[in-house]
């Protein structure tokens, strides 16, 4: 049995069948040279002897006699106590967030109002839609209006198809998981040359262009990237080991997808009673032009109100959901990765459940703060393209709205990237989220990090898996509105809005389950660079690894710490 001691210096296991002598004393004490044989029945006596020059020898600090044992056994001291989580050697488990405090509980209780306000709204909202939308007649294909029951049917049959395409995914990366990082990628490839060619044909030759050319650099990257694959590999299959011991992390992003599922479901029909319900509000007023032609203008301010708030409401509550699943399977991960193999177990009989309780309490503040932040940003800029939507023949309104929207899709880009390993801080230590964030900075900034996230290609695994399976799934509601042929898609209108809106709800949905994987991925780097030695005790391998293409991340953020 191998151990630290308590000043950090490794014994390794001693040798089988033969002594094994222990480790030197701590205290800078020298032995004595041995005393003559005739002495020796006196210093068995007393303790102490005399040497040569007639100088007496002090007996050594008292110890524990210990037995003399057969030659053909083995001797060797027991290890130090060590005490996890506390008091112990372990840098990131002395500050886990063993007795959290409410954070940010101002940003819990504006974001409850908020949800509070939508539900009342939301209700108020539904009430306006037709009231064939939630009656069966029979007809499938006879079919006027377009929230009817065929086409609850369908929105069934997408969400159904997302769910079963994104477990079977899960499943084979937990099974071969280095094999679908190479798989992934060339299917990515053949997948936009694929579409590229089907739209040349249909004679599509912008789009056909677009996607052949997308389709050969990503082919290219490959000599960029392979050298990237045996790290990420090994990333990747550490997190699916651990989601194997935990399978609950597998189990609350299931439950944290059908609650999302449902969330959108009830927010699209409130947004599109919306606009039946706000025509009440509208005003319209004559005017004459200068040929003497009458038009009417119509303005409705309460109408764009309640877009707007919908809008933010929506970005704001998925945010929440999604980052309580990452915070708490961040929480999972973390309680993994400082706790295993101590003696005195895990902090919980449940780590999954208590950290799921910490992001719904007293985490709960600054999740809401973070995803605020993200909210505003993706509120500013739908209605940056909501200008631009309305503003098609004004060149100079066009370009201003494009340089706004890709500013702030840059800040949106930023503010999420930290965020994410904001929430993993949050998870660990119970921070406030400005702390978290700010920890976040130097993290990343002072230990390299980014050169791991870089590095590691578990994003673009996932990334191309949503790609995967929202086109599955586009497919699968193309075949139904072309089958079913309702009457209210006679002329084709609806077709285009109803495969766009499949394949971003079946991305959405993919992300969702999938999400234990890409925040066990995060939290694995965090911690990292938090402990190094946890890693190092826990899977050796990967530390090796980080040791020796990223010196500079297992210094770990605690090293100046004297802990």
């Amino acid at each position: 049995m191998s151990y630290y001691n308590n000043n950090g210096s490794y014994y390794p296991p001693p040798p089988q069948g033969g002594y094994a002598a222990p480790p030197p004393p701590q205290s800078g004490y020298a032995a004595p040279p041995p005393p003559p044989p005739h002495e020796q029945q006196q210093q068995q006596s007393y303790g102490g002897h005399y040497g040569d020059g007639g100088g007496y020898y002090p007996p050594p600090p008292q110890q524990q006699q210990q037995p003399p044992a057969p030659a053909t056994e083995s001797y060797y001291p027991p290890p130090p106590q060590q005490n996890f989580g506390g008091e112990g050697d372990f840098k990131g488990a002395k500050k886990y967030n063993r007795e959290p405090k409410f954070r940010d509980w101002w940003a819990a209780l504006l974001f409850l109002a908020q949800f509070a306000l939508f539900i009342v709204i939301g209700a108020l909202f539904v009430k306006s839609l037709p009231s064939s939308a939630f009656k069966h007649s029979g007809q499938m294909r006879y079919t006027k209006d377009f929230y009817s029951w065929p086409t609850m049917i369908m929105w069934l049959c997408v969400l159904l198809v997302s769910i079963v395409f994104s477990i079977l995914y899960l499943g084979l990366l937990q099974m071969f998981a280095g094999q679908m990082l190479v798989i992934s990628f060339w299917f990515a490839v053949v997948s936009m040359i694929g579409t590229g060619v089907y739209y040349l044909a249909a004679k599509i030759w912008f789009a056909g262009a677009i996607m052949l050319i997308f389709g050969v650099l990503y082919a290219l990257m490959w000599f960029s990237w392979r050298h990237r694959i045996p790290f990420s590999k090994l990333v990747l299959e550490v997190v699916c080991h651990i989601t194997r011991k935990f399978p609950s992390t597998i189990a609350i992003s299931v439950m944290f997808l059908f609650i999302q599922a449902a969330y959108s479901a009830f927010w699209s029909l409130a947004l599109a009673g919306s606009f039946k319900h706000m025509e009440q509000y509208q005003n319209c007023t004559n005017h004459t032009d200068r040929n003497g032609r009458q038009y009417q203008s119509c303005s409705n301010p309460k109408q764009i109100l309640s877009w707007v708030f919908m809008v933010f409401s929506f970005y704001w509550t998925t945010g929440v959901i999604l980052n309580v699943l990452h915070t708490t399977i961040s929480g999972t991960f973390a309680t993994f990765y400082f706790f295993e193999g101590s003696p005195y177990g895990y902090p919980s009989k449940n780590p999954t459940l208590s950290s799921l309780k910490r992001a719904m309490t007293t985490s709960f503040g600054s999740i809401c703060f973070g995803s605020l932040v993200v909210a505003i940003i993706q509120t500013l800029r739908a209605i940056v393209r909501a200008i631009r939507s309305q503003n098609d023949n004004n060149l100079a309104a066009q370009l201003l709205a494009c340089c706004a929207d890709c500013i702030l899709g840059c800040i949106e880009a930023i503010v999420e990237f930290f965020n994410k390993y904001a929430y993993v801080e949050i998870a660990m230590y119970g921070k406030p989220f400005t702390q978290a964030a700010k920890d976040t900075w130097t993290l990343i900034k002072d230990r390299g990090v980014d050169a791991l996230i870089n590095d590691c290609l578990i994003g673009n695994v996932l990334q191309m898996g949503a790609f995967l399976c929202a086109a599955v799934v586009a497919l699968v509601a193309w075949l139904y509105i072309t089958i079913t042929k309702p009457e209210y898609n006679s002329t084709g209108s609806y077709t285009a809005p109803i495969i766009i809106a499949s394949f971003v709800l079946a991305m959405s949905m993919f992300m969702v389950l999938l999400k234990c994987i890409d925040s066990g991925a995060a939290t694995t780097f965090v911690c990292l660079a938090e402990d190094p030695d946890a890693m190092a005790r826990n899977n050796p391998r990967l530390f090796s690894m980080v040791r020796e293409a990223y010196p500079q991340v297992v210094r770990g953020v605690h090293a100046m710490d004297g802990f």
